[in-house]
């Protein structure tokens, strides 16, 4: 609370005899006054003092007070200041408006108690402190949300630099080696491979609760048929099924399901939902997914399962953040707690609902989701993507500061007839990078020293810009992705990225255009 002593008030009115008693009044409690005359004065001596309070009379000399309250909120030096208006007048409700309006906070009617007056000038002081104290609260924890973006970033990227190195590691171990394995080998291979995935999907799930509850993300929106997106969720359900001794059965419409929505985010709902089934199911349980359109135009995909089901308590809060069954078997299955935080966001984002039904504990869960189908529903053109790879074309400049990353693409690409040189940060980089010297440059961001987006910039202002730039990096945000395209990048990979994926962006890459980058001749013009 502003204590009493430190409290500074001004007191402005032009009648001597006012003036002095409203003083007196304010000093023998214990304030620290300051006096005025006219508006003008009042002005200056706000501007010197910065007083805590304006007790101000509405009828000055030299202008209204309606006025000086306008003069004082519109300046950045004094607009914090409260202002208490007072009138000899009748106050009608029609100039109480004109001054709160005009800012002030309280009107009193002279001749006033002066223990009214005392009571006012303290009960403003303590709104006045409660207000700075919420807006103190505001800014710390505005800090604390920018401190806990910049954390889960870097968290982001220190976990997906690991993770790639291994899913690099095991992905090269099953193309060269495939056929040398024993079968135990293999099957501890493909552990390997699904843990890793699990481990990135858990990765993305925690950046993107904090991304996705706040609403700093955009959906990236096409026609899309719904029962590919469940195929491919389905598929990618199916090894962990397996490996659980779980029975996945489906029964999706054989017409196409047209929608409007994020193909990725689409997929994530639906992939997090047969991970929870299976999750809380035993061994042999069976879990179905179906679809079917409803005569209102809308499209309901179910997931159901024969697992532990739900008590009536547990259905109202199951989607809330962080929430799981209290249950041995829910523990021993893993998880944070935010998939169906994220499944009930994102499908309310597209516009449709998500709901959970289970007749109790013992007897199974349905989730059902419910999303609008497109009015035009005509099937579009089928584009089919042919991806040749291409043999001994590039001449590729890879700087990753992860020795175990760095090694084994390196590795992976000079097996596919590229030429590679490696670097391991970006002053190295760019003593490596002469004009004309490479064709890609395959550049991770989280770099000691210069970062990746500092070592692009100075690429692209100089001779060397002619190269392709992809950024492979642990930084997957939408702002991150924003930044790497500003500073120059063509594409932005995050880790870990599938040995696929790569050869598919290097064999869909054009050809090396000597001469100045468009980005780079787009920023000459604006100049």
């Amino acid at each position: 609370m502003i204590a009493t002593a430190n409290a500074t008030i001004l007191h402005v009115n032009d009648t001597p005899a006012s003036l002095y008693l409203g003083t007196f009044c304010l000093r023998q409690a214990g304030y620290h006054v300051l006096e005025a005359v006219t508006g003008g004065e009042a002005l200056k001596v706000a501007l010197e003092g910065r007083p805590d309070v304006v007790v101000l009379d509405v009828k000055l000399p030299d202008m209204s007070g309606y006025e000086v309250c306008r003069l004082l909120k519109a300046d950045p030096r004094t607009r914090e200041t409260s202002v208490i208006h007072t009138s000899a007048t009748f106050i009608t409700a029609e100039k109480k408006i004109i001054g709160l309006r005009a800012g002030a906070d309280v009107y009193l009617t002279q001749p006033f108690d002066p223990e009214e007056l005392i009571a006012t000038v303290n009960s403003v002081l303590r709104l006045r402190r409660v207000e700075r104290e919420a807006l103190a609260n505001a800014a710390r924890l505005e800090e604390a949300d920018r401190k806990k973006d910049e954390f889960l970033a870097m968290l982001g990227h220190e976990l997906r630099n690991p993770l790639a190195a291994i899913a690099l590691a095991v992905q090269m171990l099953g193309q060269k080696d495939s056929n040398g394995l024993s079968e135990a080998d293999s099957r501890r291979r493909s552990i390997i491979e699904r843990q890793v995935s699990h481990l990135r999907h858990l990765v993305d799930d925690l950046l993107d609760v904090s991304r996705i509850t706040r609403g700093k993300y955009a959906l990236r929106r096409g026609r899309l048929d719904l029962n590919t997106i469940l195929h491919h969720s389905l598929a990618a359900a199916r090894p962990v099924m397996e490996e659980r001794l779980l029975v996945l059965k489906e029964a999706l419409p054989e017409e196409p399901c047209w929608v409007d929505g994020d193909r990725t985010r689409l997929e994530q709902v639906f992939t997090n939902l047969l991970d929870n089934a299976a999750k809380y199911s035993p061994e042999g349980s069976v879990i179905t997914v179906g679809a079917h359109v409803d005569a209102d135009h809308r499209v309901r995909v179910s997931v159901q399962d024969t697992g532990i089901g739900l008590p009536p308590g547990e259905q109202e809060r199951i989607f809330e953040l962080f929430a799981q069954l209290e249950t041995g078997l829910a523990r021993s299955r893993g998880g944070l707690g935010i998939g169906l935080t994220l499944v009930r966001h994102l499908v309310e984002e597209h516009g449709g609902q998500v709901a959970v039904f289970s007749e109790g504990p013992g007897l199974g869960s349905t989730f059902t989701v419910t999303l609008p189908l497109l009015v035009d529903a005509a099937r579009p053109e089928a584009h089919v993507e042919r991806v040749e790879t291409q043999k001994g074309e590039w001449r590729i400049l890879l700087v990753d500061d992860n020795p175990d990353a760095r090694e084994g693409l390196s590795e992976m690409l000079q097996m596919w007839g590229h030429t590679v040189v490696v670097a391991a940060d970006g002053h190295e980089a760019l003593s490596l990078a002469t004009p004309g010297s490479y064709d890609v440059i395959i550049l991770d961001i989280g770099l000691p020293g210069l970062s990746g987006y500092e070592v692009a910039e100075e690429l692209r202002q100089r001779a060397a810009t002619d190269a392709h730039l992809i950024a492979l990096t642990g930084y997957g945000a939408p702002e991150d992705r924003a930044r790497s395209e500003e500073a120059g990048f063509d594409l932005h990979l995050v880790k870990p990225v599938e040995l696929v994926e790569i050869g598919r962006v290097l064999a869909q890459l054009g050809p090396v255009k000597r001469g100045a980058h468009p980005r780079q001749q787009a920023r000459a013009r604006s100049a």
